[in-house]
């Protein structure tokens, strides 16, 4: 029955809550909650009379069965527990089942900030995240960090209480015998430092995207190596991410639909992401005309702990059209290429880049010195 009944794999939280649930930790009575599902999906398993939910690795988590749409968007069904999700980092420190904290000291935390300096003996750091090894890298720094501050006779437990949901959190303390942050201990009154994450670390130990957009020809990719160059022959590892040489490796066989144009960014993006939350840094130089794109790119790399630099290219387009070398310009001019950024296709302007920089007129290592200054307090480059 489980093979013929359509599949989701949702988002975190929901994968999260599910393994909450199944754990008894909000409670005996508590019930499955509303899960979202595409219009697609939701009606073909309505049809089905079932759905599986699986997780990022394509495990079997939950078969839902008497399914019945609960608004739109979401269903609600039976839950038949299939498996566990794969595992992730601190699983060890997850509990199976309830365990009664109501006569222990407990420290609640969310944030690597909330973590106390040292935990009292005897005390219960619970921390309320959620780690994962593509994640937001702020849930793993939280519990390394409270991991660091415990002693022999304190310990640790991991809860993945999805964010935002009043009622789950209620239940979920009230199960543990817990009252809403007993102990809890401000950040600044407990160490007085900043624990903000990788991606406000001031020695750039945190890794950096930065992301070039603009009209094709406008020299986004020039001034991108040029970037790159210098800061190789400064030392520093680093991945260049080229729209065109992206083209013929990571994303090869897409085309230039406007579905295939923004998977081509989200691609880059996400490799950029995984390079950043290893502290390195990625240079992409993409025309990524859709502002929700980049959005969605800086926020992917700012959950794995990065900094995003945006910089807007805005060469205008007769001087990118004047140039053009590869003579695309004329050939979306005659129709020959539908669907051109600048020409027959919009472009959304960065409203608040960190910098935007007009080639016209202009030498490379002019504008590219522009470029490395907004990289200098975290990358460490001093060369004029």
């Amino acid at each position: 029955m489980t093979a013929a009944l359509p599949t989701i794999c949702p988002p975190r939280a929901d994968l999260d809550d599910l393994v909450l649930l199944r754990r008894g930790l909000y409670g005996s009575d508590a019930r499955l909650r509303p899960l979202p599902v595409p219009d697609e999906v939701r009606d073909a398993a309505l049809a089905a009379g079932g759905l599986v939910v699986v997780d990022p690795e394509g495990v079997p988590v939950v078969r839902l069965e008497t399914l019945e749409p609960a608004g739109d968007g979401v269903v609600l069904g039976e839950p038949h527990w299939l498996g566990w999700p794969s595992s992730r980092p601190f699983e060890a420190l997850h509990p199976d089942a309830p365990t009664d904290l109501s006569h222990t000291e407990v420290v609640l935390v969310a944030g690597p900030a909330d973590v106390p300096a040292t935990v009292p003996d005897g005390a219960v750091v619970l921390a309320l995240v959620s780690t994962s090894l593509d994640g937001p890298a702020d849930a793993v720094d939280t519990v390394r960090a409270a991991v660091a501050a415990t002693g022999d006779r304190s310990r640790v437990l991991v809860l993945p209480l999805p964010p935002g949901d009043a009622d789950r959190r209620r239940r979920l303390l009230a199960t543990l015998g817990v009252d809403d942050a007993p102990g809890a201990t401000p950040a600044d009154a407990a160490h007085g430092d900043d624990r903000s994450g990788p991606s406000e670390d001031p020695d750039g130990h945190g890794g950096v995207v930065l992301f070039l957009t603009g009209f094709s020809g406008s020299g986004k990719s020039t001034v991108a190596r040029a970037v790159a160059t210098h800061l190789v022959e400064d030392g520093r590892a680093l991945t260049l991410l080229d729209g065109d040489v992206v083209r013929r490796s990571l994303t090869a066989g897409l085309g230039f639909s406007a579905a295939d144009r923004r998977t081509n960014v989200l691609r880059i993006g996400w490799v950029a992401a995984e390079v950043a939350h290893h502290g390195g840094l990625a240079v992409c130089s993409p025309i990524a005309p859709e502002d929700e794109v980049r959005r969605q790119v800086a926020e992917r790399v700012r959950e794995r702990g990065g900094r995003f630099v945006l910089v807007h290219v805005s060469t205008p387009i007769e001087e990118c059209e004047r140039r053009d070398r590869k003579g695309l310009y004329a050939a979306a001019r005659r129709g020959d290429i539908p669907d051109f950024t600048g020409i027959s296709a919009p472009y959304d302007v960065p409203a608040e880049p960190d910098l935007r920089l007009d080639t016209t007129g202009r030498e490379v290592q002019e504008c590219a010195e522009q470029v490395l200054a907004l990289l200098r307090p975290s990358e460490g480059s001093h060369r004029a």
